[in-house]
């Protein structure tokens, strides 16, 4: 065979290993962009999972959401980690659904105590406000960050229910927000503690009916 074969055939061959060289490294691009998307997305699912869990158990009814001990680590720094992002979302979860509730009505403060003092917002925590659920529980928690992000929640409710109060033309708006908070809050907690379904009931209905003469005064 002379030489200019030889280099013909080293060439074809030279060419044909260069483009399986870039299909394979094609398909190992495709195949870790794949495994990125599938991380991400099981990451999501343990997040919103986790923030229904916490809302509906309290941070001790943290759940993988069917993820494996080992996959749960790789998406997550530690347990912490996972408490705090997944309250950060079901608090954004909680703002969405209050802004809803009170988007154009004439009495928005009266709207949101009535939609948060309620048996629907007692029977449903795992949908419903994360303060009601974990405020007890960031009380007893030794994480600087959780206790933040509660203390946060806090003072978006202030401020909402402040602008609220103001809006109402209340003397003493921030007061007003501070007693508004303190009384829905308390209120769920005892009506989802009681075991007598009456009670509970009686329990809102009163609490409910003290708050919203005071919006008024």
């Amino acid at each position: 065979m002379s030489n200019a074969i030889l280099e013909i055939c080293d060439l074809s061959s030279l060419s044909r290993f260069i483009y399986m060289s870039n299909v394979i490294q094609y398909d190992q691009v495709e195949t870790m962009r794949v495994s990125n998307s599938q991380a991400q997305e099981n990451r999501e699912r343990v997040i919103e999972t986790a923030a229904a869990q916490f809302r509906d158990h309290g941070i001790e009814g943290i759940k993988a959401a069917g993820m494996t001990h080992g996959g749960f680590y790789k998406q997550f720094k530690s347990k912490d980690d996972l408490v705090v992002q997944a309250v950060t979302r079901a608090i954004e979860g909680t703002m969405a659904d209050i802004e809803e509730q009170i988007a154009a009505v004439e009495d928005p403060l009266a709207a949101l105590i009535q939609f948060y003092v309620s048996p629907e917002h007692r029977d449903n925590p795992a949908k419903g406000c994360s303060l009601a659920s974990l405020a007890i529980d960031a009380a007893r928690s030794k994480d600087p960050a959780l206790r933040k992000t509660i203390g946060d929640l806090v003072v978006r409710y202030l401020a909402l229910l402040t602008d609220l109060s103001q809006q109402q033309g209340c003397d003493a708006p921030r007061r007003n927000a501070i007693t508004t908070l303190a009384e829905m809050l308390g209120a769920v907690i005892l009506a989802r503690a009681v075991p007598d379904s009456a009670l509970s009931n009686e329990i809102l209905q009163v609490a409910a009916d003290g708050i919203l003469p005071s919006q008024s005064d």
